[in-house]
């Protein structure tokens, strides 16, 4: 009869300590459906690969290909710029660079910059999409344009203000807003 005692006893701590730590799964889970339910529409946050918004692009002067002239700080504040980042080598960046295109070509060529990440034989289907809507750039990675910019991967896109900081960034045009009118 004692077995039995101890038994049931055994039993009912076993029983008391599984509710509680049933309790404190079930509150960890209710605070990470709430944390995400606070990101954007409950999805994963933007991953950080280009400045953030407010921050400003350090000083740079590459070379554009389409026209070859020095393209600066200066150049991208003219009421604001679509900046793009794009490789070759990349899906996402197969995906988004034709959305790009179709709102650089909204925009108007003087008011969006794109970068091509890799050399120039690489780049060169890249480039003649870019060229028409965009001042492009082909420049290796960590770039003087890259490291002005702070960019981590790709594709990576920003629209500058007319003060030249960061309004946005996005891995993805559609999460950009439209550049004013000017």
């Amino acid at each position: 009869m004692s077995y039995l005692v101890v038994a049931t006893v055994l039993l009912g701590l076993l029983a008391g300590a599984n509710l509680i730590f049933t309790y404190g799964v079930v509150r960890r889970l209710r605070e990470h459906t709430a944390r995400l339910d606070a990101m954007a529409g409950g999805g994963r946050p933007e991953p950080e690969l280009i400045l953030s918004a407010g921050a400003e692009p350090r000083p740079f002067a590459p070379v554009t290909t389409s026209v070859g002239v020095p393209i600066g700080p200066d150049d991208l504040t003219a009421g604001g710029t679509l900046v793009g980042f794009f490789s070759p080598n990349c899906a996402p960046c197969r995906e988004q660079a034709p959305r790009f295109v179709e709102r650089a070509a909204a925009s108007g060529s003087d008011r969006v910059l794109a970068v091509a990440v890799g050399t120039p034989e690489a780049t060169r289907e890249l480039v003649a999409l870019l060229e028409p809507v965009a001042r492009v750039v082909v420049e290796i990675e960590d770039g003087p344009l890259h490291q002005a910019f702070a960019v981590q991967g790709y594709p990576a896109m920003c629209v500058l203000d007319g003060d030249g900081r960061v309004k946005a960034s996005a891995t993805a045009v559609e999460r950009l807003p439209e550049l004013p009118a000017t």
